[in-house]
């Protein structure tokens, strides 16, 4: 299977197993810089025309995915000439395709019958979308009020999905103990290697796309994608197809009050943070973060002025170009930046900007609308006052509006003051509230 096998960068020892971490030590997994054919001699039609880069697998399961477009920003003064590396353009809409297509390629070669994973969205709406092409049935663990649109493309796909606790890494842990119950394959993308070695050949197809990329711009998430791209320009260098590595930005999500509206972003513990830290150092690069409203607004800016269509935490990494040629640290036309996903993957959110009202939830009137979103913040504790309520939903209604609401919701028990120390009125949901979300989000499923 492997060109190189997994060798742990602590205790030197090699494994078959796709870890990502030792399970000695639980230091990083590394696979050696592998050396390929010349440039000349690559015809790029998909991620699969550089399998020499790749493990081997008797059954290859691919939806064609990588190959991805590479193009100028051209209307944004500010930004033109940026590179922009489309992998919203994947099958499914995002970079995990790359990853997927491999871990579950290894997943028929173990013989699986099922494959268990978890995410933000876009690793289980790719892991739902692959399983599908192979056979396998799917779950997909995801954190509580994750963007729906996301949740209703995994069940097209026939994924099934459970919603575990508040974040990425609470979910983690659930889809561990299903897969161990289930005895599926676990197919998580911060604990598998595979994820590294098919996200890579991103790095490897700018470093074949164009000769002029010195600087990269990456969203950090977990941090998977940038140690993958690094991975790729590794590969890249000892193949003689460039000759250093470009300098790495690392793009992460400032932890404001809004911060869920680029939910791909938001990992309490990234688990790739050290690493990344290390190489962006080495790469004499720069770590930034970026608002998520900012994020919103470069989405919104992208797609009006260039057409391209991106979910808010894939722009992070053009509000952080901006910022970068302001102060004259890149130059645009030899920089590249890595667009990581579909904006369909956020229409609720989008619909919030663009129809005066906060995440549009398909089926609910507009009032019950409010009224659901309001419940999902409180219950997730990402707002559980009238002014930062008003502040999640965009202050796209009144203030006055908002406390009618938190008003009408306490009267009917399903929301309750809870005591603080602070002068604001803080709230929490009651049993009913719990059993009240949990009836609308069914009825937007019946619907």
């Amino acid at each position: 299977m492997w060109k190189e096998k997994p060798h742990c960068s602590n205790c030197s020892l090699d494994f078959e197993e796709p870890y990502l971490r030792c399970p000695e030590c639980n230091s990083l997994l590394l696979i050696p810089a592998i050396k390929g054919p010349t440039k000349e001699k690559i015809s790029l039609s998909s991620m699969w025309s550089i399998m020499d880069f790749l493990p081997n697998f008797e059954k290859i399961v691919t939806l064609a995915e990588g190959n991805t477009p590479f193009l100028q920003i051209s209307r944004d003064k500010d930004l033109r000439g940026l590179n922009v590396k489309l992998e919203f353009r994947n099958p499914t809409g995002t970079f995990r395709d790359r990853a997927c297509s491999l871990i579950v390629s290894d997943a028929i070669q173990k013989k699986a019958k099922t494959i268990v994973g978890a995410s933000t969205g876009s690793f289980s709406i790719s892991l739902s979308a692959y399983a599908a092409k192979a056979g396998l049935s799917s779950t997909n663990v995801v954190p509580h009020n994750l963007e729906l649109s996301k949740i209703e493309q995994m069940k097209i796909y026939g994924g099934l999905v459970i919603e575990k606790g508040e974040t990425v890494d609470e979910a983690i842990k659930e889809s561990e103990t299903i897969s161990a119950k289930e005895k599926g394959y676990f197919a998580t993308p911060e604990q598998n290697i595979l994820t590294i070695e098919g996200q890579k050949t991103i790095g490897l197809e700018i470093a074949l796309q164009s000769e002029m990329i010195d600087s990269i711009i990456v969203p950090r998430g977990s941090g998977s994608l940038i140690f993958s791209v690094y991975r790729g320009f590794e590969d890249a260098k000892e193949s003689g197809w460039i000759k250093k590595i470009p300098k790495v930005y690392s793009i992460s999500l400032e932890k404001t009050k809004i911060a869920h509206l680029a939910e791909s972003l938001e990992i309490k513990k990234p688990y790739m943070i050290e690493e990344v830290q290390k190489l962006v150092k080495e790469t004499e690069g720069e770590e930034l973060e970026i608002n998520a409203g900012v994020m919103i607004d470069e989405a919104l800016t992208l797609a009006r002025q260039e057409g391209l269509f991106i979910e808010p935490s894939s722009a992070s990494v053009l509000a952080a170009a901006r910022i970068l040629t302001n102060e004259k640290e890149i130059d645009c036309t030899k920089t590249a930046a890595i667009l990581t996903g579909s904006g369909f993957n956020a229409l609720n959110i989008y619909a919030a900007q663009l129809r005066g009202k906060k995440k549009v939830v398909w089926g609910l009137s507009e009032s019950s609308t409010t009224k659901f979103e309001i419940l999902n913040l409180i219950a997730g504790k990402k707002a559980t006052y009238g002014y930062s309520i008003w502040v999640s939903l965009g202050k796209s209604q009144s203030l006055q509006s908002i406390y009618q609401h938190l008003n009408e919701l306490e009267e009917k028990g399903i929301i309750t003051e809870i005591e603080n120390k602070a002068k604001r009125k803080e709230f929490e949901l009651t049993k009913k509230g719990f059993e009240t979300i949990e009836r609308m989000r069914d009825l937007i499923d019946y619907i």
